[in-house]
């Protein structure tokens, strides 16, 4: 299965668990744009951490890189799904259990998935004690020749 597939995995099972929240909350009478928030914020916890561990199969330990990153991403992926649902549902009268995957979908595919792959993929070892290749040598540094 690609990281692509995966990675839609965790973002239908985390928009299941935002509709279930959001669809319990309106019943419950919290008005639909407010209990927008809870739900938003339950399915940013879950992305981050089925991305991280399923769909991109992270295993570093670069947790604080990532999860400020991933909040960044997330705070313009809140922002953008707040105000596409909102749109949909004030304006466009798209009923909010179908507005809110809609939303979900098109700031998904354009906006957060792309930057996530750029977040979890594996970054460059550069120790100072790693193993250097033959004739390679820093930019700067100073070649000694034998004489």
């Amino acid at each position: 299965m690609t990281r692509l597939a995966r990675s839609c995995i965790v973002g239908i099972v985390a928009t299941l668990v935002d509709l279930a929240v959001l669809h319990l909350l309106v019943r419950g009478g919290v008005p639909a744009t407010v209990a927008n928030v809870p739900s938003l914020l339950l399915g940013v916890t879950l992305q981050f951490l089925g991305n991280k561990h399923w769909a991109f199969a992270d295993r570093s330990r670069d947790l604080l890189r990532q999860s400020t990153l991933f909040a960044a991403v997330e705070a313009g992926t809140f922002v953008l799904n707040a105000a596409a649902f909102h749109a949909l549902v004030a304006w466009a009268r798209v009923p909010y259990l179908a507005a809110r995957p809609i939303a979900t979908f098109a700031v998904y595919a354009l906006f957060s998935y792309p930057l996530w792959a750029r977040i979890f993929r594996p970054q460059p070892v550069s120790s100072p004690a790693a193993p250097r290749a033959r004739g390679y040598r820093r930019p700067g540094s100073r070649v000694r020749e034998a004489r």
